[in-house]
């Protein structure tokens, strides 16, 4: 940390006191897109980055990426990262990633440089209005004003602690401030007066935030502790539902809960609970819901829904035919998440903390009721039927389906990696067919399903693995990883390395299991123009031209060999990023789920 600003000019300065307020807040990521308007940024994260090894910064050619990345980042540490970014156009292209991080509560600090105010609607050169751009989508912003020596440096300070405490506090999210900069940029000298810099004196003394807000957590009253105990304690089936969670801290609060009270617990994919081989859980709820008739005599009348939302779009529409008596929401912010609009008590409230308060609370409650012995006892049938389609395949050296490669996965993915699943198939095949591991540990869990887009999934991952510091194994689709080729650059020089299992079956193969597949007025044609969308694209060369390895295995012993080999690649003395793209079929990927769906049918009617 500094103890002293040393600058050229007023725009060094204010932008050296920028960095310096960012540091003292726990920022220590800056991703930085190169731009003229925004060289007083540059130049003090230059100056700061060289003496603080601390420091990282990561340069992206594209904006859209660094905001990923960032988004990313913040999911892997729960601590934001600032972009940083020129004026214009550049400043657009922050928007998806700033939507993702509104709709999923994750922390990002965004300053983008402007020109000044009289440039404004006159046709200068990359001079678009930039205030208020991303309206309701950040948490909070501010249009700083051209530096100046009429407005003391302090004013910098507080509005950049205020800015990092809005994008941590409750609801988290991504915060804008908008710099403004009249040349000159580069840090030619025109002095300061000594007397403008007299208000630090203080701050300069010491290493802390100019402006120190107090944490702020939300815990519910004894009364609402004691309501949910007492609704817990007279459910006949009491089932706990765990949907996305930001912390090894919140799903240590959550297990522990569950163990004491034995009560039955679905983990969503996100949750970093769904592959562990953990009592209480019925691992594959989802898949029991293709007979929703088998859990006829044993219906939740309570549903204890923690954290975040699902993926499984067959649970939610099973609670809404169920309509439990009471239906308990436990979450961190204020945002509505009831679809089905059955939510009848809702408590906003840090997890962790409250977990502990109502584990207490409910000290007395032993939940193993008949759903979670006929639960499990589903779900173990539908293990062994998944685990015997793995068997079968490898045996018969079949070639490597989007199924058995999530299956693989599951199966070899060292704890304590991380693991982040595109949106479309591969967050939905994991959730549905992913294997339970047996050993101690977690697999850290991302996705990005605030908003559920296909754009910059491999920027958030690598922004992922730095936030957890462990490498990140990152299946995605083709349509996504075309989506996102720029970000392939960011990961070949990532801190961090990854593997990137590319599923390529030449175009989106959700389509393929929609009704729209099978629907009378819709030619195969057709489909194919507007749904299927081939590419005809192999990543080979899309991995040499970035510097990644890459590997191509056809059948599943090739693929599981190719995986083990990357993964120690990215823990070798010289760790690398490896491309293993896996070709598939579309239609044989839809007769796959079908054939497998077939077989768990027949366990839930036997």
């Amino acid at each position: 940390m500094n103890t002293s600003i040393e600058a050229e000019n007023i725009n060094i300065l204010w932008a050296s006191l920028i960095v310096e307020e960012c540091l003292r807040n726990g920022i220590r990521v800056f991703c930085v897109s190169s731009g003229s308007r925004s060289t007083p940024l540059a130049y003090a994260l230059s100056k700061v980055s060289t003496k603080n090894k601390d420091v990282t910064v990561i340069h992206c050619a594209d904006e859209r990426a660094a905001a990923f990345y960032a988004l990313g980042y913040a999911r892997g540490s729960g601590i934001p990262a600032a972009v940083v970014c020129t004026s214009g156009t550049a400043v657009a292209n922050y928007l998806p990633a700033i939507v993702e991080a509104s709709q999923d509560a994750v922390p990002m600090l965004i300053l983008t440089a402007d020109r000044p105010p009289e440039l404004l609607d006159t046709g200068a050169n990359q001079t678009i209005k930039q205030d208020g751009i991303f309206a309701e989508y950040v948490r909070w912003s501010f249009d700083l004003p051209c530096p100046t020596e009429a407005i003391s440096p302090t004013f910098i300070l507080s509005t950049i602690s205020h800015a990092c405490f809005r994008a941590v506090n409750t609801p988290s999210g991504a915060v804008h401030i908008n710099c403004q900069f009249r040349e000159p940029l580069a840090p030619v000298v025109e002095k300061v007066a000594e007397a403008y810099c007299a208000p630090l004196e203080n701050w300069l003394q010491n290493t802390l935030p100019f402006t120190r807000y107090s944490e702020h957590t939300t815990v519910p009253t004894e009364a609402t502790l004691r309501t949910i105990a007492t609704m817990l304690a007279s459910a006949k089936f009491p089932l706990v539902a765990v949907g996305r969670l930001s912390s090894r801290e919140e799903r240590d609060a959550v297990m522990q809960c569950a163990y004491m009270w034995r009560v039955p617990i679905v983990a969503d994919i996100a949750s970093g609970l769904r592959l562990h081989d953990l009592p209480n859980t019925i691992t594959h709820l989802d898949q029991i819901l293709l007979h929703p008739e088998s859990l006829d005599s044993v219906k939740p009348d309570l549903v204890l829904h923690i954290g975040g939302s699902f993926v499984s779009k067959r649970l939610l529409q099973w609670f809404s035919s169920i309509r439990p008596r009471d239906y308990i929401q436990l979450s961190e912010t204020p945002f509505r998440q009831d679809p089905n609009h059955q939510v009848t008590m809702r408590v906003q409230s840090d997890i962790p903390t409250t977990m502990k308060m109502l584990y207490k609370a409910a000290s007395g409650f032993n939940a193993e009721s008949e759903l979670a012995v006929h639960a499990f006892r589903l779900s173990q049938g539908i293990e062994e039927v998944l685990e015997q389609h793995l068997k079968d395949s490898q045996n018969n050296d079949n070639e490597i389906s989007e199924i058995t490669a999530a299956m693989l996965v599951s199966k070899n993915i060292p704890s304590e990696n991380g693991l982040f699943l595109s949106n479309s198939m591969p967050v939905r095949d994991m959730d549905m067919y992913g294997l339970t591991q047996h050993e101690s540990g977690y697999i850290h869990v991302g996705t990005n399903r605030g908003a559920s887009g296909i754009d910059g999934i491999l920027a958030t991952a690598s922004g992922f693995a730095l936030g957890l510091k462990k490498p990140v194994t990152l299946i995605i689709g083709d349509l996504a990883l075309i989506h996102d080729l720029n970000s392939t650059l960011l990961a070949a020089r990532n801190p961090i390395p990854l593997v990137i299992i590319a599923i390529n079956n030449d175009g989106g193969g959700i389509f393929s299991l929609l009704p729209i597949a099978t629907n009378k007025n819709v030619s195969s044609e057709v489909f194919e123009r507007f749904w299927g969308t081939p590419n005809d694209v192999a990543f080979d060369g899309i991995a040499h031209f970035s510097g990644l390895l890459y590997e191509m295995p056809e059948t599943l012993q090739e693929f599981e060999k190719a995986y083990k080999k990357a993964l120690a690649n990215t823990s070798s003395d010289a760790p690398h990023t490896t491309v293993i793209e896996v070709q598939t079929n579309r239609e044989n990927n839809a007769e796959e789920h079908k054939m497998l769906q077939s077989k768990i049918l027949s366990v839930l009617q036997g």
